[in-house]
């Protein structure tokens, strides 16, 4: 456009002060013909360095004689070196652009050395107007070039931080599973980072079976829902039914804001998870991000719960469901610790051991001594306190840790035990399907770190252990 508006200047100028008409031919090839040469020869090349730059070193010779040959017109000499000073500076920097006005005035020069050239910078007033058209529009042009490749960079700018951003917080969600040791710490430090990433809306999470109606197994919410909100939403969100469509909306309350549920795509068990959105509806774009967040949610949830699993199997007795010796041993050390950290934090060890199992296993068969086993666990676990932790330690044996506990604390549960467990008759079912009735016996030790040193109480406990069962056997010779 600016090309063919300098043709029509010339050509106007050319007749007004009547020059040879060869000038038409040779500026239509230039100004007409030759840019479109320049664009396709490059399109088609699809060279990697394109042959755009040179081509402005090229006008700049070319330009420069026809300031020359027309006399040094003058805004059309000025539009001629002003678009040789914008093109190259624009595309080049200040090196392009000296190199180009280099070729400028030797294009001056040359046109010069080939004809007499004078100087008559005066031209007609309707040249002069089209020419500071020419030259205004084709300023707008570059200018609004440089806008929308500004806007396009301050798009790329501000999608690079949101998505830098959304990375930061799935980096977090997917870190969580190593920082916190609860399935509910992990929740709610997850909502915690959905908020911050989204301060003016508020978050909630439950697991709820999709069979079982108005009842959630599992529900937690950010802490700027008050106790009413909640209590709504967990009434709304027990009546949620199963194969919730993505964003599906949770009308809450009588305004025009309420919650957006998303159903997590794993299932965890026979729940399914549920992420809940307080607030106003959320543009497209974050709502697009939102799903990748959702999914890593999800994602880290799963992984929680089956850690939190594999390690429940670790710690725990397959029959019984307590912990087993691997757990009681680690729970022995950190209580040996804390008693070396604090002289006063003294713990206990309950030894028990169950007499006559072997006896039941092999008259009535394993699944009555299984039976007398898991009867034993349940009642050990109704006995002890908050605090009290039970293992099977073996077999036949049975171990009742009580944490911050000296002999005083622990002797009186270990008198409950013998009250309320020892000699109670129960039924238990033999290999054949008959119901026997048999009490449990049974041989107890107690220990405690204020009567020994904290690596001497386990083994303290097991010799008074066995010395009750000797008591026990004295008076009983026939079930030697």
């Amino acid at each position: 456009m600016g090309f063919g508006a300098i043709f029509v200047a010339i050509v106007w100028l050319t007749f007004e002060r009547g020059w040879s008409h060869w000038n038409l031919p040779v500026a239509a090839l230039y100004f007409l013909i030759y840019p479109h040469l320049v664009y396709w020869f490059d399109f088609w090349r699809r060279a990697t360095v394109s042959v755009e730059r040179r081509a402005m070193m090229f006008d700049g010779l070319v330009l420069g004689a026809w300031c020359a040959h027309i006399n040094f017109s003058g805004w059309i000499s000025f539009t001629l070196l002003a678009a040789v000073i914008l093109n190259n500076t624009m595309t080049g920097g200040v090196r392009q652009c000296a190199g180009a006005l280099g070729f400028f005035v030797t294009g001056i020069a040359g046109a010069a050395f080939v004809s007499t050239v004078a100087w008559a910078p005066e031209a007609p007033l309707g040249i002069n107007v089209l020419t500071m058209m020419s030259l205004q529009l084709y300023i707008f042009s570059i200018a609004w070039v440089f806008y929308v490749q500004n806007s396009r960079l301050v798009g790329t700018k501000r999608n690079a931080e949101q998505k830098n951003v959304i990375f930061t917080a799935m980096l977090e969600l997917s870190d969580l599973n190593d920082q916190v040791d609860s399935f509910e710490s992990l929740v709610e430090a997850a909502l915690g980072v959905l908020q911050r990433l989204y301060p003016d809306q508020s978050f909630g999470f439950v697991l709820k079976d999709p069979k079982v109606h108005d009842e959630l197994y599992f529900a937690t919410f950010t802490p700027d829902l008050d106790d009413e909100q909640k209590s709504i939403l967990r009434r709304r969100l027990a009546r949620v039914r199963e194969h919730l469509p993505q964003g599906y909306f949770l009308n809450t309350t009588d305004q025009h804001t309420g919650s957006f549920v998303f159903p997590l795509r794993e299932r965890f068990d026979r729940f399914q998870g549920l992420l809940l959105i307080q607030g106003a509806t959320l543009p497209d774009e974050e709502r697009q991000a939102l799903q990748l967040l959702i999914k890593q949610l999800g994602t880290a949830v799963a992984n929680k719960l089956l850690s939190l699993e594999l390690k429940a199997a670790a710690e725990r007795d397959a029959l019984t469901g307590i912990y087993n010796r691997g757990h009681l041993e680690a729970e022995l050390t950190e209580a040996q610790n804390r008693l070396k950290a604090d002289a006063d934090d003294h713990f206990s060890v309950i030894l028990i051991d169950l007499i006559g199992l072997k006896t039941i296993n092999d008259q009535h068969g394993h699944a009555a001594g299984d039976e007398l086993i898991r009867f034993v666990a349940d009642a050990l676990k109704d006995i002890c306190r908050d605090h009290d932790q039970v293992f099977r330690y073996g077999g036949d044996e049975f171990v009742i840790l009580c944490h911050s506990e000296d002999d005083k604390g622990a002797t009186a549960l270990m008198q409950r035990v013998d009250r309320q467990v020892k000699d109670k008759t129960i039924s238990l079912t033999t290999d054949d399907g008959v119901q026997i009735e048999t009490p449990i016996q049974m041989s107890i030790g107690l220990a405690s770190s204020d009567q020994v040193s904290p690596e001497e109480v386990l083994k303290l406990a097991d010799e008074r252990m066995y010395a009750d069962k000797e008591r026990w056997y004295r008076g009983r010779k026939r079930y030697r």
